[in-house]
């Protein structure tokens, strides 16, 4: 309805939301050591009290932004990959994975990662990510066509390393982009995945 005011409830989530996209903001284009209070109010629009009001510590609204970017990056995944005209197409699948490894948003995931090598409570905070993350690739990954005939776990293994692949990819490439090399490069992997994928198919 036109007009019609906002909760309390409706207002608390637009400002959390609000310090969330503004903490992913601050990441993706200065940083994960200039994420400081000031900065993320000052681009949320919400005072020093209106942050500490729904989060703890600046430590929560970084574990919140990650848990975000989590999210974000999983329904991107999914939602693009309904939209391949074959998803039996390997080089298709990892070309659609790479782009998404490649999204500004997974700078996000990609410092938090390196922060959380020496950060304990991080680490920890991004574990349960990780977790979901990684239920998310078994169960798309077991009902797709082309790893038909693999266990989970092997859908997890493999899986994990293509990420990890695009992760360091991605990472890269915002650096020392090569563009030159990116058709060989993913002609390469697909070739290394398919020749698993074939093998294992020989099982059944």
């Amino acid at each position: 309805m036109p007009g019609a005011r906002r909760t309390q409830a409706q207002r608390r989530a637009e400002t959390s939301q609000a310090l969330i996209d503004a903490t992913i903001e601050t990441i993706v284009e200065k940083g994960y050591a200039h994420v400081t209070v000031k900065e993320v109010c000052r681009r949320a629009g919400v005072s020093h009290g209106g942050l500490f009001g729904r989060f703890p510590t600046l430590f929560d609204l970084i574990a919140a932004a990650a848990e975000e970017v989590g999210r974000r990056q999983r329904e991107s995944f999914v939602a693009k990959m309904t939209e391949l005209p074959d998803r039996s197409d390997v080089i298709a699948v990892l070309a659609l994975w790479r782009d998404t490894a490649r999204d500004p948003v997974n700078t996000v995931w990609l410092e938090l990662t390196v922060a959380a090598r020496t950060d304990a409570a991080l680490k920890q905070r991004l574990e349960v990510v990780r977790l979901e993350y990684a239920a998310a690739l078994v169960s798309g990954g077991v009902k797709m066509p082309a790893a038909r005939g693999l266990s989970a776990e092997q859908v997890l293994a493999l899986g994990s390393i293509v990420l990890f692949c695009f992760d360091g990819d991605a990472l890269n490439t915002r650096a020392f982009p090569q563009p030159e090399l990116d058709t060989v490069r993913l002609e390469v992997l697909s070739t290394m995945v398919g020749q698993y994928l074939e093998t294992h198919r020989g099982e059944e």
